[in-house]
């Protein structure tokens, strides 16, 4: 069943979780690299790719030497504007080994709730794509409070996924896949295909976070709701699996895939109202 929905694929989304890009408590500046030549090969096919990453706060924490993730939003907000520039310094080197250049662009809830500015954010990742820039998008933690922040860029990508028509959202994680028993040491309780959501999907939701992330699977599994109910395949895999990306759209058995609600390339006639449900229902 995956052949058919990783064929032809034009616009694509990736989300890499704080997750991925920590290693032994510490920022990984290596798996950016390992990712970002993944990402250039579908560049370099002509595909669009939208770079969804966490990884701020993770990457300041490090570069400030903080062993534990600050609990008050003044500590969170300057670990992120001191991770970013780092973060997307990171990215940028990828890239431009491959030939490619990157675009930063930082959103928050308010960016995407209001008609004119969420149009305002549709025509710049246009012109970015344009370009020819990658675009890396993050949530704005620099500015963004309790009230207006996304809480995880996990539902970022998702409503990305829906704002940009694309093709198929993957989210990369430190687990490949959901399993049944909610043990990722357990390969075989792991679920190779989600045909329909329900409560027995987010039943098998088993968090376990660390001191660098916010989201977890229950935050997964959501985004994967608010995009499979929108025409929109995914994929939950391992991030730090060998060359995880070209398996997974030549069809490999990798991780979790999540079947679309709706036939491939259906799009809904007022998306911004269903985007705003699941804002709402989220």
């Amino acid at each position: 069943m995956r052949d058919q929905f990783v064929k032809g694929l034009k616009n694509i989304v990736v989300k890499i979780g704080t997750s991925v890009l920590t290693k032994n408590g510490r920022f990984d500046k290596k798996i950016i690299g390992e990712l970002s030549g993944q990402i250039a090969f579908f560049l370099k096919k002509g595909a669009k790719v939208y770079v969804v990453s966490s990884g701020a706060i993770g990457a300041g924490m490090t570069l400030l030497g903080l062993k534990e993730r600050p609990k008050r939003m003044e500590g969170l907000q300057a670990a992120a504007a001191a991770g970013q520039r780092y973060l997307m310094q990171c990215y940028e080197e990828a890239f431009s080994r491959r030939g490619f250049s990157t675009a930063q662009v930082l959103l928050t809830w308010d960016d995407l709730s209001e008609k004119k500015r969420f149009m305002n954010a549709k025509r710049a990742l246009k012109q970015i794509q344009g370009w020819g820039l990658v675009p890396v998008i993050n949530e704005n933690d620099t500015v963004a409070t309790d009230e207006i922040r996304f809480g995880d860029n996990d539902r970022l990508s998702s409503l990305l996924s829906i704002l940009v028509h694309a093709d198929v959202l993957v989210i990369l994680s430190n687990t490949n896949g959901l399993y049944a028993d909610g043990n990722p040491k357990n390969p075989k309780s792991r679920i190779q295909l989600v045909q329909r959501m329900g409560d027995w999907v987010f039943a098998r939701a088993k968090d376990k976070r660390t001191k660098f992330t916010v989201g977890g699977m229950r935050s997964k599994l959501k985004a994967v709701h608010t995009c499979v109910s929108s025409g929109i395949p995914v994929f939950l895999a391992n991030g730090r699996d060998k060359k995880v990306l070209a398996r997974i759209f030549k069809g490999e058995d990798l991780g979790t895939f999540f079947v679309p609600h709706l036939k491939k390339g259906a799009v809904r006639k007022n998306w911004l109202k269903h985007y705003a449900h699941h804002l709402r229902s989220g």
